[in-house]
């Protein structure tokens, strides 16, 4: 009679005690389910037999779910540092693989900042487009900034800077070329040709009403 008692009264503190363990995991679940991170359930506190392998499921969860707070909070943020993720915790591998890319995607912003436009995001969508043809838009702009240069580094390799004075002949008007002896009569040239050696002009020649009536009286006007 004893014996039935006892047993009847241990099935009754099983009952309570798994109804209890019930509340404790649904409250634990709540509080996940709602972004909270709840303290995990303590083993020590009578939870043995058949409760046991659920309460440590659930700090397994708990556990789980605070490695990916604190890894996505600070990627939120864009900040990209090392975060151990245990081997095991497969919820986080979606955050693990995005921090991955985003990581390279760094890298790869900055090889192109260091003019590598050879750089392409093929991984993330229509942000992918973007991203690519921004940099197809770098690319042409510097390539018609250096053909710009190219043009004026030609262009003023075939200018010299005309400055100072210039010995002009006050009869022919012949340029006697720089630091060269006024004797030789070589060192003298026309002024057109020095011009034309030194800048983009281009020079006709005609005559003018003066040195028609001077030289050629006898053409009729």
């Amino acid at each position: 009679m004893l014996g039935k008692r006892c047993q009847g009264l241990s099935l009754r503190c099983s009952r309570h005690h798994r109804k209890l363990m019930n509340k404790i995991v649904l409250e634990k679940l709540t509080s996940l389910l709602q972004g909270g991170i709840p303290a995990k359930i303590d083993l020590d506190a009578g939870n043995e037999g058949a409760d046991r392998p659920l309460a440590e499921t659930v700090n397994q969860l708990i556990d789980f779910m605070q490695e990916i707070h604190a890894f996505i909070v600070p990627l939120s943020k864009g900040e990209l540092h090392d975060i151990r993720i245990q081997p095991g915790n497969f919820l986080a591998s979606p955050f693990k693989e995005l921090h991955s890319r985003l990581r390279h995607l760094t890298w790869q912003a900055t090889r192109v900042a260091q003019g590598d436009y050879e750089q392409r995001v093929d991984f993330m969508g229509d942000f992918s487009e973007a991203f690519n043809s921004m940099i197809r838009s770098l690319k042409q702009k510097e390539k018609m900034l250096r053909d710009k240069i190219d043009e004026l580094e030609k262009a003023l390799a075939h200018i010299s800077r005309l400055e100072g004075i210039l010995p002009i002949c006050s009869h022919c008007k012949k340029i006697r070329l720089e630091d060269t002896d006024p004797k030789i009569q070589e060192n003298w040239i026309p002024i057109e040709i020095y011009l034309c050696t030194r800048t983009e002009a281009l020079f006709s020649h005609s005559i003018c009403p003066e040195c028609v009536k001077k030289l050629y009286p006898w053409l009729k006007r």
